[in-house]
């Protein structure tokens, strides 16, 4: 094993140190005496990555090629330095019979215009090396500059490579989906409030008090933080929304001790609007409804994803979503008769 006063020398060196156990050769160059190259230098260790991504690269377009077809998978955020970053992602399918999803580079990008983000997507597909003779798709979100049908990036890229077919994302189409249903008002409210919960208790001091409610309690619950939000992926919100129900009696017994403090207000509001019962049903509904798009949406961003076994889950949750939409009296009696108990 690594020791600690290994890895502060960062986990490159402390790794060389330790193959050096059973390779003497190494142990030389490393622990020698008189003066050598060691190679462990930081410019060094740059140039390592820069020929491992080389290699890799070079190796997926190899193979991207002599599949001679291929799909683009594209989308542009920024990073923590505020500059725009466009990833570029492949799929296709290898000689044998394999699908494939790789990525390729990040670059960097000045214009979100569709036509810089178009020549942004084939120039850096032809600087990895990719014959773009082969592009028969592309995979983008639904915005207007990506998807557009007359000055969108996939009509840009198609009026050069008119074989590359535009298939918005079916992830991301769901997303958009459950995104628009929940702006319903009770609906918007009850996720605006976990949200609230989350950054109450986002601080040490309140923090430790919900950490001691749950410690000195009978029950054991899995979690013991509250997560935050998705503000992207609205079906990822779901294990957000589960750990929220696991430690619901939790927060009201740490808000309720919290109320007790100089400045109490902020605590006996949030704690108010929990015990709600527009809340706590549509609360309930939430984790109801986001349980069943959560399979499906981790099924559509599999890398290896099985058509069939798609198919079966989207048409499973629709006669599911269906059948609960044509005896809505009866289901929602099932979630307050739930609530009730419960509370």
């Amino acid at each position: 094993m690594l020791m600690v006063n290994d890895i502060k020398q960062g986990h490159f060196r402390a790794l060389l140190k330790y193959r050096a156990k059973g390779d003497d050769f190494l142990r030389t160059v490393l622990e020698g005496l008189g003066k050598r190259n060691k190679y462990t230098s930081p410019v060094i260790q740059n140039e390592i990555v820069q020929v491992c991504n080389t290699i890799l690269l070079r190796k997926i377009v190899n193979k991207v090629n002599k599949s001679k077809c291929f799909s683009v998978l594209a989308d542009e955020t920024t990073d923590i330095s505020t500059k725009e970053q466009l990833s570029i992602c492949v799929r296709y399918i290898d000689e044998q019979n394999m699908h494939h999803e790789d990525f390729l580079q990040f670059f960097e990008i000045e214009s979100l215009t569709s036509d810089a983000l178009a020549n942004s997507i084939l120039n850096g597909l032809i600087h990895c090396g990719l014959d773009c003779n082969y592009l028969y798709g592309q995979g983008y979100d639904g915005a207007s500059n990506m998807a557009g049908q007359f000055k969108g990036v996939q009509t840009v890229v198609r009026s050069k490579y008119p074989k590359a077919l535009y298939v918005h994302c079916a992830a991301h189409s769901l997303n958009l989906a459950v995104s628009t249903a929940s702006g319903i008002k009770p609906i918007r409210n009850c996720l605006g409030l976990i949200e609230k919960v989350y950054t109450f208790f986002n601080t040490p001091k309140r923090n430790s008090v919900l950490l001691h409610v749950i410690e000195n309690s009978d029950d054991e619950p899995s979690t013991k933080q509250l997560k935050r939000l998705c503000a992207t992926r609205w079906i990822q919100r779901y294990d957000s929304v589960k750990d929220f129900s696991e430690l619901f009696p939790f927060v009201l017994s740490a808000l309720e001790i919290i109320s007790d403090w100089k400045d109490p207000s902020e605590a006996r509001m949030i704690k108010k609007s929990m015990e709600d019962t527009e809340f706590i049903i549509s609360f309930n509904v939430i984790k109801l409804l986001f349980s069943f798009g959560l399979p499906l949406c981790k099924q559509l961003q599999k890398v290896q994803i099985d058509l069939g076994r798609t198919i079966y889950i989207v048409e499973n949750m629709i006669a599911t979503l269906k059948s609960i939409r044509e005896n809505s009296e009866v289901e929602f009696c099932i979630v307050y008769n739930n609530v009730k108990v419960n509370s």
